[in-house]
């Protein structure tokens, strides 16, 4: 009778019964603005992102930004480097409304103080671009190989700008080399901020754990715990129980640890 009691009053409490799954935003007009000591950036990782962030704390006194509140689902690599040195340099406490995945996870959540997850909200990654080329090794394949995969039967619809048929390998020729670049340019940042290696951000890569993924679930996420042990800056969950049991976590992320993260 115990046990039938508390699991009435879970599936009766706020935090589950009320609860409705919302993806972080990708908005590509992203919101970002200061006021007082908080950054607050809502939307998509990209280039008007950016240039809004910069924007904002072009003129910025020294020391003014100590907190940061975020809601992203990600975007662009290589805006979401530059997006992140600026955190890394300013190192807010960050919290976490509704969602930080994707690009957020890795770039701007590394370079902050702390974390806060506010309740019913996550934290997950599904690859950086190395990711790629762990997926490419994996498959034995080259990366441009791997890219030729993954472009697959799309190519022969590709168009050039004047609309003529896509020279296939000209573009791979093109796209390896700026996924090389980003490679080097994330890892610069890593070391910048401090991070031994990017393991949270490319643990899940390949096909090891797409069988796990279930429903709308878009890739991974870790421990309390086990964050810490990867290397990121302290975390802590507002809502009641375990991040990882939390209707956020489990409906969008499948859970990993650092020993999942072995090849």
């Amino acid at each position: 009778m115990r046990a039938l009691a508390i699991a009435a009053l879970l599936a009766a409490s706020p935090a589950f019964a009320d609860w409705a799954p919302v993806k972080p935003s990708t908005d590509p007009n992203p919101i970002v603005k200061i006021e007082g000591d908080t950054l607050t950036y809502i939307g998509g990782i990209n280039a008007a992102g950016l240039t809004a962030l910069s924007d904002a704390v072009r003129d910025l006194p020294g020391g003014q930004v100590t907190k940061m509140v975020v809601n992203s689902g990600g975007g662009d690599t290589k805006p979401g480097i530059f997006i992140g040195s600026i955190i890394a340099d300013l190192k807010p406490d960050l919290t976490i409304e509704v969602g930080c995945f994707s690009s957020c996870a890795d770039f701007i959540a590394p370079g902050a103080n702390s974390i806060t997850i506010r309740e019913n909200a996550f934290l997950g990654w599904h690859g950086n671009d190395r990711g790629f080329l762990i997926t490419a090794d994996q498959k034995g394949l080259s990366l441009r190989d791997y890219m030729r995969e993954v472009v697959g039967n799309q190519a022969k619809d590709m168009k050039d700008d004047a609309g003529n048929p896509m020279d296939l390998e000209a573009w791979l020729d093109e796209a390896v080399a700026t996924l090389e670049a980003l490679i080097v340019e994330e890892k610069a940042l890593y070391d910048r901020i401090g991070l031994a290696n990017d393991t949270f951000a490319i643990c899940g890569v390949g096909d090891r754990f797409n069988d796990r993924l279930s429903g709308e679930q878009l890739g991974w996420g870790f421990s309390i715990a086990d964050m810490a042990r990867l290397g990121l800056p302290p975390v802590r969950y507002e809502g009641p129980g375990a991040y990882e049991d939390s209707p956020a976590f489990t409906h969008w992320l499948i859970h990993l640890t650092p020993e999942d993260c072995q090849p």
